[in-house]
């Protein structure tokens, strides 16, 4: 049995979940402390193939939770923020405190009445007024419910200007192995059973020691024709695999018998799903036998089949037809930007912008950049033309061209002549080219977590990245940390420095 409508991670989901930025410190002393208002940004991934990360839940409504804590992950007090999650993003304003302290975050999802506000809406699932310890404020039936999901990080201003949100949960899938083997059978129901007691978000540990008693009582199944029942999170260990328990679940419908069966054991580990396909004994009413298949679809996970034609979004995965797919496996690129950008590249006759993707490869391996000032590049029309950077790619290849030696700008021409990335071959795309300077900005310090999670499940390490964008200093490049997210400023590269080329390529409607 296997869910088409899994949403998670990434990328990525590749599993990734939200990115969490500092957008603004006003001072930093000299031990290291950010002091004075900081503002944090909570990038929160929408519905997609590669990252399902939170989405929306019909009744419910998502919730960020930051609270600072000390050096020893003791809640700081009246250091409590709640935000809704209403788009991509979530912002936290607060006054540093003087001591040292680092963000915990928690998101998930609560019922907001007439009367409450996200600050006071009761909690749900889990209980969260001793953060950053979670325990449970359910013991039946919620938990098996999609507003069972939540995720969490950490966050240390000190050190890092962003984090990663993860899912501390593993998703348990209850259903047939055959949905035709349950012909007949629509409701489901789960005795008391224990799972582990809770989580703490500082450390990154789960309560084994105390457990959860929790059970489901009878209800529908979620899909009886597709043979899905039920599902279930629980928090995962990290030490552990295996979580001893007694489940007994029963089968039910009009008309049949009843089956049962009875899990001793759990298979847990942190972001992903275990699917437990039953298959029936051999006469009604007997026990049903298991077939537990532990997969990675919360981190790389096979999504609902895509529409090749359906707008292009930031985010969304490009083949090499140009045609928007599910997942990484089969794409060349990724979207960054949309059309309607100031870009005066010439294009074949006909041909409009419906976006622009960067490459999930690099072109070229770090490669000096050599005394490139010899080729006479012109300033490019930055101002003017912030995503012409197929024209301007187009004139750093033809002043190549001119050179006497190509190969002394080694990573010029490594890019126009010995490529990582095959050639594009359709009528939907242009060449590859060297993106300018807004262009590689636009991909690489993003705040579009769908994004962020791409790229990060592409490349690994930090980069020297060129652009195509000429000023009267020179050469312009960003440094890009796909371990956080984050690029630098701008700045001139140096004749002698070494770069890479995160090609893109533009995508006509």
């Amino acid at each position: 049995m296997k869910k088409s409508f899994l949403y998670s991670m990434m990328a990525m989901f590749a599993m990734s979940f939200a990115s969490c930025s500092q957008e603004e410190i006003v001072s930093t002393e000299a031990n290291g402390l950010v002091s004075g208002p900081v503002t944090v940004s909570v990038n929160i991934p929408q519905n997609n193939p590669i990252s399902r990360a939170m989405p929306e839940v019909d009744g419910f409504t998502r919730r960020c939770i930051m609270q600072l804590v000390d050096g020893e992950g003791a809640a700081i007090a009246d250091q409590k923020y709640v935000q809704e999650v209403t788009g991509d993003n979530v912002t936290f304003s607060f006054t540093a405190p003087e001591e040292a302290y680092q963000c915990v975050f928690w998101a998930d999802y609560v019922q907001v009445g007439a009367e409450e506000t996200i600050e006071t809406a009761p909690d749900w699932v889990y209980n969260t007024t001793a953060l950053p310890a979670i325990t449970y404020q359910s013991n039946r039936d919620r938990h098996f419910t999609d507003a069972a999901d939540a995720f969490c990080g950490v966050l240390d201003p000190s050190s890092s200007t962003s984090t990663t949100l993860t899912r501390p949960l593993t998703r348990i899938d209850l259903g047939a192995e055959d949905p035709a083997e349950f012909e007949g059978y629509t409701t489901i129901a789960v005795g008391r059973f224990n799972i582990p007691g809770g989580y703490d978000i500082f450390t990154g540990t789960t309560n084994t020691t105390t457990v959860q008693e929790i059970r489901l009582d009878a209800r529908a199944m979620d899909d009886a024709e597709a043979g899905e029942w039920a599902s279930l999170f629980v928090f995962a260990p990290v030490d552990q695999t295996e979580f001893a328990t007694s489940m007994t679940l029963t089968v039910s419908g009009d008309g049949v018998d009843d089956y049962t069966a009875t899990i001793e054991s759990l298979t847990l580990d942190a972001n992903m799903i275990v699917d437990m396909g039953f298959t029936p004994g051999e006469q009604p009413g007997s026990e049903m036998d298991v077939t537990v298949s532990f997969g990675d679809e919360f981190e790389n996970q096979p999504a609902e089949p895509v529409d090749p034609n359906a707008p292009l979004a930031v985010g969304d995965y490009i083949n090499a037809n140009g045609e928007k797919v599910a997942t990484a496996e089969e794409a060349i690129a990724v979207v960054f930007a949309l059309g309607g950008q100031n870009d005066n590249s010439t294009y074949a006759e006909g041909k409009t912008v419906e976006a622009y993707a960067m490459s999930l490869n690099k072109a070229t391996n770090r490669n000096i950049v050599g005394t490139y000032t010899d080729l006479g590049l012109a300033v490019t029309d930055d101002a003017a033309n912030a995503y012409a950077g197929l024209a301007f790619s187009t004139a750093i290849e033809t002043a190549l061209g001119t050179a006497s030696d190509a190969t002394a700008y080694q990573m010029f021409n490594s890019f126009f002549n010995n490529s990582l990335v095959e050639a594009t071959a359709s009528e939907n795309l242009s060449e590859w080219y060297i993106p300018s300077l807004a262009q590689l900005q636009a991909a690489l310090a993003t705040t579009n977590a769908d994004l962020i999670a791409a790229l990060k499940a592409a490349y690994t390490g930090n980069y020297y990245c060129a652009s195509s964008t000429v000023t009267a200093e020179g050469l312009q490049g960003i440094i890009y940390n796909i371990t956080d997210g984050t690029s630098d400023s701008p700045e001139t590269i140096g004749t002698g420095a070494s770069a890479v080329v995160f090609p893109v390529v533009t995508i006509f409607e």
